[in-house]
């Protein structure tokens, strides 16, 4: 299937700024209509967040019967936490910026962060998460599995944001992994209070 033009370009500079180039800049429009126009990345997740709620939603329902909520407003609640974690990233990226003295940077960086989202999200919600679901049976061999799956997905991301950012960003390494923290760690915590306060997450018997 051929991806779409406007989803192409952006993808192809991200490939050349993991790959060292900085010509992946030119990729992106960081433009006042560029930026806003990347949030459009949005409507391309859509699909795979989309799957990605209904097995939520399944897996859910397989621990917990949660019978006073329809299945439709349990997705809708998945959606909207998904795009507050967006929102809340995208908050923290200024901040992380400003802070930083990165602030020539912030507009370059959100259109990346945006635009990556695409690639992020389906290689989650299609493809790990529906294989963590297989193997979540409780035995050691596919418990290993599973971990192993999460944890190699975990490190490529984060060394082709790494690769990303030391193209983009450049400079000592210290202001690279505040950069990352800030940009990660405070999203995930609020994302995950969010959840469990509208009952979205239950433990495993």
């Amino acid at each position: 299937m051929q991806l779409p033009s406007e989803l192409v370009h952006p993808l192809a500079g991200l490939r050349l700024l993991a790959r060292g180039d900085a010509r992946g800049l030119s990729h992106f429009d960081i433009s006042d209509d560029g930026v806003i126009r990347s949030f459009r990345a949005a409507l391309f997740c859509l699909p795979a967040l989309i799957v990605y709620a209904v097995l939520r939603r399944i897996e859910f329902l397989q621990v917990l019967p949660d019978l006073g909520r329809p299945h439709l407003v349990y997705i809708f609640q998945v959606l909207v936490i998904e795009a507050s974690n967006w929102c809340f990233a995208v908050v923290f990226l200024m901040l992380a910026g400003f802070m930083l003295g990165l602030r020539p940077l912030v507009r370059p960086l959100i259109v990346m962060l945006n635009w990556a989202a695409v690639p992020f999200v389906y290689a989650v919600g299609i493809l790990l998460y529906p294989v963590l679901l297989l193997l979540d049976d409780r035995s050691t061999l596919q418990w290993m599995a599973a971990t192993l799956l999460m944890l190699a997905t975990l490190i490529g991301s984060l060394i082709l944001l790494w690769r990303i950012l030391h193209t983009v960003i450049g400079g000592p390494k210290w202001r690279r992994t505040a950069f990352l923290l800030l940009t990660i760690l405070p999203p995930l915590w609020m994302t995950h209070s969010l959840e469990k306060a509208m009952g979205l997450i239950v433990a495993h018997g």
